[in-house]
């Protein structure tokens, strides 16, 4: 045999060495395009994903389900000396079609009393009856601050709702206070996750409340007195109607000698003494008196309020010594 014709030519050697790298070269090719596939499809699958949670929903009220306010509910209100603190409870309703949890509570103030004088305190009730329970937060009322409710860990279903209790109590000075008015807008946040937020859809008129302090009127003066001796020489018993709307409860009567004040009852009677005497609860004229000593002047008598303003003076009372000039007597 012929060895050249055993030996193949240059140009096929080169020729299959071409067809090799070609072969080679489709088949990267083909490699790196089912690759691409299956990241593409990976990523496709992962964007149809996002899209489908974020048609979920997050919204809140504080309305009913018949769409009545509830935050509302916490005034008008006004403190007096009698008066207990505010305990309301306010419906958290999800409207939305996500979980959510209650997240905070933005607070607007105007009006005439000012920051720092009514304390709210919050906390997840498990009926409208609102019983007090742990956890609970408390904070004074300041304008444009917020609190934060998150300790309280209220979650709230989708179109479910919630009780969150709110209580106010007056911290101030009547006195110092008396007849100022705050005008207080409460803004509800709930949250679900960390991404997503939903205000309190209620107007604002809907969520918002007043409050204010009581004016202590004097009242009016105790009318139609009397005066009556006793069988002690040295007691006398003063008398004296109610005055037109001074209702209980009150801070009673305080009696005066002269304008000197005497002592205070709760009742519209009282005995009056010009000695101490441990036999009776009279209110004393003079407790220094000696036997020989009498009280000679006008007593009268005023209506109190709870917070210590009171009224005119009653018509005068003269009272006189009796028995010489060692006992008490009615001048009248």
């Amino acid at each position: 045999m012929n060895r050249r014709t055993e030996r193949a030519a240059p140009g096929e050697h080169r020729g299959m060495k071409r067809s090799t790298r070609m072969a080679i070269t489709v088949g990267v090719v083909i490699f790196l395009s089912l690759v691409s596939s299956i990241s593409f499809a990976a990523w496709t699958a992962s964007s149809s994903k996002n899209a489908t949670v974020s048609i979920g929903k997050v919204a809140v009220t504080t309305g009913t389900t018949g769409g009545a306010n509830t935050i509302s509910a916490l005034g008008p209100h006004t403190y007096s000396a009698v008066s207990p603190p505010v305990l309301k409870p306010i419906t958290v309703r999800n409207t939305g079609s996500v979980r959510a949890t209650v997240s905070s509570i933005a607070i607007l103030r105007t009006g005439t009393l000012g920051d720092n004088q009514v304390s709210v305190t919050f906390w997840a009730g498990s009926s409208s009856a609102c019983t007090a329970s742990a956890p609970a937060v408390t904070q004074l009322i300041i304008n444009n601050t917020s609190i934060d409710l998150s300790s309280l860990n209220m979650t709230i279903p989708a179109t479910g709702s919630a009780i969150l209790c709110a209580s106010t109590t007056f911290t101030g000075s009547l006195a110092t206070q008396a007849g100022r008015t705050m005008n207080v807008e409460f803004a509800l946040t709930s949250r679900a996750g960390t991404q997503w937020v939903a205000a309190d859809s209620m107007a604002v008129a809907a969520r918002s409340f007043t409050q204010s302090i009581f004016i202590d009127v004097a009242p009016n003066a105790p009318t139609v007195v009397q005066c009556v001796d006793t069988i002690d020489n040295n007691v006398i018993t003063i008398s004296w109607s109610t005055p037109n709307g001074f209702l209980a409860p009150n801070g009673g009567y305080n009696v005066y000698l002269d304008g000197v004040y005497l002592g205070n009852t709760p009742n519209t009677s009282t005995l009056v003494a010009n000695r101490a005497n441990s036999g009776t609860n009279a209110i004393l004229t003079s407790d220094a008196n000696s036997a020989s000593g009498g009280n000679t002047g006008n007593l009268t008598v005023r209506a109190v309020t709870l917070t210590g303003t009171e009224s005119a003076n009653s018509a005068p009372i003269p009272i006189k010594p009796r028995n010489g000039n060692s006992g008490l007597s009615c001048a009248i």
